[in-house]
């Protein structure tokens, strides 16, 4: 039944019903709005209720409150375990000893962030939300990768053992020892870092397995350097075959260890390896020391050329001589690493005579092919000998083809001691007595048959003035002085055949004689007559009082002597081709009289 109401001509239904349903729902609204400002203005500087912070109510709380909330609980959050294998090592870590810390002021504001998210009715729906489901919040972790890098650090120290090399020990006495290689280990940082790390923002972590390394050692063995050491450092016997007992030396282990080296290669794998090795400086004394025992000088032949026969003639046989081949003992020295010995046979090298008495006529030797001759009748008694005993340095003597021919080489030393006599010599600007007088006869006289045999002339010097001796028979200008060791007479055997010189010494004749003998040339030799120059008259004769004559009694010691230039040419040609020109030129001084007048 509808009722109907009137006022002023109006007519209303009956609407009260709506009218009140607005009413109650505009009042409802106004309610939960005026509710919904009232919560917002409780909780204006609070967290909303329903945010749980690591296990924290942090509804209600201020962002203070909570902070200092966090503070109390932080070590709890950062002490779970982290336990660190490595080797036979165990270690355990809390989070705070690996840098990990609670940034409470972050979670605080995190916290207080929940249903502030500026969207006013998704803002309303969240804090709703969290009245029913609480929201938990885990605290914001800030991770400083530095106090976990200097445990790592500390743990790879603690771990870390150096890898220790293969030794090998030679003792004194020879004994040879082997001290086995060991392998380091190392903890590794940049592969345990990441492991480590993973860890530290797990919740429930598994221990964490370090990576380690092993180190291999620089020298993994000695195994074939302890084989070479035990070859060498065994007793050695150098030995030389010959009769009538062999010649032996012994060197034994403790002798042995000080002429072994050990050096280090890299072979081709990379690995360093010890080498034992003789060294052969350190062997050098021992080799001289055998050599000098082994050594035999060769004889040459002693020939003689018979005139009448027309045939050389053996008057001794040559004998082979020998030395030590020193480069193979080192050879056999430096092979016993790895080829051992206990007797090492000392090879030789025969050296075969210069002349050898074999086969004589292969020599070359037929017939005479050159002489000379001067003379020194009236000599003292001193002089004759001096003479006679140089002349016989030369009797026998063979000049190989091509050979040098040096008189101070074959002469030797001029003493007392070599058996010569004092004699006037020339020294100075004057004849006075000394040593060897008359030497100059004899290499004059050789002089004089290389000149005229044609042969290349190499040193020659003449007298400082004329003497007398060397021009008899004989032009001025062809004579040759001698003065070991600056002053030679030298000339080359420039023929294809072996050069026997022969001396003939006939004191009581006065004469002295070289010969040559070998193969005919057919060398043409042309010599020119001296040509003089730039004469100097001598000057006045000197009188010189001498103590050591009785008074009255005067004698001469110097004979007067004009200075002269005289220059003399030699050419030799073979089938019309010039092979040697010489010009022998000769400066000669004045030479003055001197007499010794006796004071005594």
């Amino acid at each position: 039944m509808n009722h109907v109401f009137y006022l002023k001509g109006i007519r209303f239904t009956r609407l009260w019903l709506p009218i009140t349903f607005v009413s109650i729902t505009g009042g409802l609204l106004v309610l939960i709005i005026f509710a919904t400002l009232a919560y917002q203005l409780v909780h204006l500087n609070r967290i909303y209720p329903g945010v749980m912070v690591g296990g924290i109510e942090a509804g209600g709380m201020s962002e203070s409150d909570l902070m200092a909330a966090l503070n109390q609980r932080a070590l709890a959050y950062l002490s779970h375990p982290i336990t660190i294998h490595a080797f036979e090592y165990t270690w355990t870590f809390t989070g705070q000893e690996l840098g990990m810390r609670v940034d409470v002021a972050a979670t605080s504001t995190q916290a207080y962030a929940v249903g502030r998210q500026g969207n006013l009715l998704a803002d309303m729906l969240t804090q709703l939300r969290l009245l029913s489901i609480p929201r938990q919040l885990d605290p914001v972790i800030v991770y400083d990768s530095g106090p976990s890098n200097q445990v790592l650090q500390n743990l790879a120290d603690q771990v870390y053992r150096p890898p220790q090399n293969a030794q090998l020990l030679i003792q004194p006495d020879g004994q040879v020892e082997v001290i086995p290689a060991q392998r380091g280990r190392q903890l590794h940082l940049d592969g345990t870092r990441p492991l480590l790390e993973q860890a530290l923002f797990s919740p429930n972590p598994p221990p964490v397995q370090a990576v380690t390394q092993e180190i291999i050692p620089a020298i993994p063995e000695v195994d074939t350097a302890r084989r070479q050491a035990e070859n060498l450092l065994r007793p050695l016997v150098f030995r030389f075959e010959t009769s009538p007992a062999p010649l032996e030396w012994r060197l034994d282990p403790p002798a042995l260890v000080n002429l072994i080296d050990i050096s280090y290669q890299v072979d081709a794998d990379g690995q360093t390896r010890p080498v034992v090795q003789p060294n052969r400086d350190k062997f050098a004394p021992y080799i001289d020391q055998f050599a000098q025992a082994i050594y035999r000088q060769p004889v040459n032949a002693q020939l003689r050329f018979d005139d009448e026969a027309g045939q050389l003639v053996v008057v001794t046989t040559s004998q082979d001589g020998r030395r030590l081949d020193a480069e193979a003992v080192y050879r056999q020295i430096m092979a016993l690493p790895d080829t051992p010995a206990e007797v090492i046979n000392l090879p030789v090298v025969v050296i075969t005579p210069t002349v050898s008495s074999q086969d004589p006529d292969k020599l070359g030797i037929k017939q005479l092919v050159s002489e000379a001759t001067s003379y020194f009748q009236g000599s003292s008694e001193g002089r004759l000998h001096n003479i006679e005993l140089a002349a016989s340095k030369f009797n026998g003597v063979i000049i190989p083809p091509g050979q040098i021919f040096s008189f101070n080489q074959y002469l030797g030393e001029v003493t007392k001691e070599t058996g010569f006599d004092e004699s006037a010599i020339i020294f100075g600007d004057r004849t006075d007595i000394g040593i060897g007088g008359g030497v100059c006869q004899v290499s004059t006289t050789a002089f004089r048959a290389a000149f005229f045999g044609g042969y290349e002339l190499l040193e020659r010097w003449a007298h400082g003035y004329r003497v007398s001796w060397y021009e008899i028979k004989s032009e001025p200008g062809l004579d040759a002085t001698v003065y070991s060791p600056q002053v030679d007479f030298k000339f080359r055997n420039d023929t294809d055949s072996y050069l026997l010189i022969q001396t003939q010494t006939d004191l009581k004749a006065g004469t002295l004689t070289f010969r040559f003998y070998g193969t005919p040339t057919s060398r043409q030799i042309d010599i020119s007559k001296p040509q003089l120059a730039n004469p100097v008259k001598h000057g006045p004769t000197i009188y010189e009082d001498d103590p050591t004559l009785p008074k009255g009694v005067t004698k001469q010691v110097d004979w007067a002597k004009d200075g002269v230039d005289v220059t003399i040419t030699r050419t030799v040609t073979l089938s019309d081709t010039v092979i040697h020109r010489d010009v022998i030129s000769s400066h000669y001084r004045p030479w003055q009289a001197v007499y010794k007048v006796g004071t005594k």
